[in-house]
């Protein structure tokens, strides 16, 4: 087992042997009660739930642990005839026009929340996995629970919440762990939505100005960013160095995502089963 930790930003990443047993559908943890419900895996690596907001009929939503704040798509909005104003937001290197709405339900799973504050976006504009989707489940939901898990394997999460109800705690940010680049750790955000490895070209030269890379790089478009795709030998997630293929952009200004230099997708992990403790902050892998 390897344990890496930030004690400052209290993230601790766990790869090994998940250390609870598998939870079942209303299984009482001392004062927690854990829930499960079925997801379908798209593309390889996108968890896709059922839902529902207001009084509209079943609705498909990804899990997005890179989405601090949930979205519904413009065409939802449409529906239930929202009030909007106009913002901007963050992506991975930029900020972009959204619209913010109030909605009156948003219930995924056994999260309910009432008058929940959400991103209003054209999805299919910005992700090409947004066509067959009606929204986002962001940080602000899932942290409701105290832990959610994704048991790949099973097609199943794991809501663990407490009395049995959600918190309504101040929601988490992200999740941040390190992992080693040719043998200098970088910060990384571990986001369910996303899928591979990207790393903010300009803030890991700093620490690694002779980073190299294998072969011809590739200019591409993923996830609706234009990057660089980049054979990278040295790449150390938990266990021995590995060959990775990755996407280099330009990072965000320095005062956007401090201290954080790309997002890992988490199916880059290969786990059958990841684990996101929101009251110790701890990610398990298994």
């Amino acid at each position: 087992m390897h344990r890496w930790m930030r004690i400052a930003g209290r993230t601790i990443l766990v790869l090994g042997m998940i250390s609870t047993p598998p939870a079942r559908a209303q299984d009482v943890v001392g004062s927690s009660v854990s829930l499960t419900m079925p997801f379908e895996l798209v593309s390889g690596f996108l968890v896709v739930v059922n839902g529902r907001i207001g009084n509209l009929g079943v609705m498909r939503f990804i899990i997005d642990t890179g989405a601090t704040t949930s979205v519904i798509d413009a065409k939802v909005a449409d529906r239930l005839r929202l009030q909007r104003s106009a913002g901007k937001v963050m992506t991975f290197d930029r900020r972009i026009p959204v619209e913010w709405a109030e909605i009156p339900e948003f219930r995924v799973g056994p999260i309910v929340a009432k008058t929940l504050r959400v991103m209003v976006i054209d999805l299919a504009r910005y992700s090409r996995y947004g066509k067959g989707v009606d929204g986002v489940v962001g940080l602000d939901l899932l942290t409701r629970s105290e832990h959610l898990g994704i048991d790949y394997d099973r097609r199943i999460l794991l809501f663990q919440l407490a009395d049995g109800r959600p918190d309504e705690r101040a929601p988490v940010r992200g999740f941040k762990i390190p992992i080693v680049v040719q043998g200098a750790p970088v910060q990384l955000l571990v986001d369910t939505g996303f899928q591979g490895i990207l790393l903010y070209r300009d803030r890991v030269r700093k620490q690694l100005p002779k980073m190299r890379t294998e072969g011809e790089p590739r200019e591409v478009v993923e996830s609706g960013v234009r990057a660089t795709e980049v054979t990278l030998p040295g790449v150390r997630i938990g266990g021995s160095d590995q060959v990775r293929i990755v996407f280099l952009i330009d990072g965000p200004g320095q005062s956007d995502l401090p201290g954080v230099d790309g997002v890992l997708g988490a199916a880059s992990l290969h786990a059958k089963r990841i684990d996101f403790d929101f009251t110790h902050m701890v990610l398990r892998c298994q």
